[in-house]
């Protein structure tokens, strides 16, 4: 659960507020969280009762935000810390800086002064799903699939009202939504992709390969929910 870095963070960084959200786990998660929430007052743990997968546990916990705090940026993360918590500062800023920045992506991009550690096959995988996402969207998103991502508080209102189709893809979705209601102009000028300084796969990672044609069969519904006319 990497719950000293999160109390660390927590206690070093005030001004940022975690919420957690237990998708339905039936072990000891949810203890373990509700005790880092007692010693950080900038914590909080909602638990589904049911496993929602994780597009429907993100949408959750964005709404549970939206609904009960005043925050002007709502992003979210992997809970295994695949990127580090520290890449959203870099985020922020951008955000800040560029006023008509809306939505930041994290990418991970193999480069030098960038730590991606991914397996090649996993990278190749990564690489064709993303070709299919592109072609859906019809945009040059790199890797839209990166768990971290930040939005304007405004932005993360209109796109996470609406449940999501697919339990995997709702990155897709987001963008998809996003495109369908302000057109190709806005989301180029918009949305901006940021390449992550450090991203480590996880060996316990959840994603299995045979998910490939389930990824795939998601991809033609998005495409004809949202861009068929």
């Amino acid at each position: 659960m990497y719950l000293d870095f999160y109390e660390g963070f927590l206690l070093s960084n005030p001004d940022i507020f975690l919420l957690f959200v237990n998708d339905g786990s039936r072990d000891n998660t949810a203890i373990l969280l509700q005790g880092l929430q007692q010693k950080a007052r900038n914590a909080e743990v909602i638990s589904l009762e049911k496993n929602k997968g994780k597009g429907e546990a993100v949408r959750q916990g964005v709404l549970y935000c939206l609904q009960h705090f005043d925050f002007t940026f709502i992003g979210f993360a992997d809970a295994d810390l695949s990127t580090p918590l520290q890449e959203f500062f870099t985020f922020r800023d951008k955000m800040e800086e560029d006023r008509n920045i809306r939505m930041v992506l994290g990418s991970r991009i193999q480069m030098l002064g960038k730590n991606i550690e991914r397996s090649l096959l996993r990278h190749w995988f990564g690489r064709i799903i993303a070709t299919g996402i592109g072609k859906v969207i019809n945009e040059p998103v790199y890797d839209c699939q990166c768990g971290a991502k930040l939005f304007l508080r405004e932005t993360a209102k209109e796109l996470f009202e609406e449940a999501f189709i697919s339990r995997w893809l709702f990155d897709v979705e987001i963008l998809s939504r996003y495109k369908r209601k302000y057109g190709s102009k806005a989301f180029r000028n918009s949305i901006t992709e940021i390449a992550v300084s450090q991203w480590t796969e996880k060996q316990d990672s959840k994603l299995r390969y045979h998910y490939f044609f389930r990824m795939m069969y998601d991809l033609v519904r998005i495409r004809n929910k949202y861009f068929r006319h």
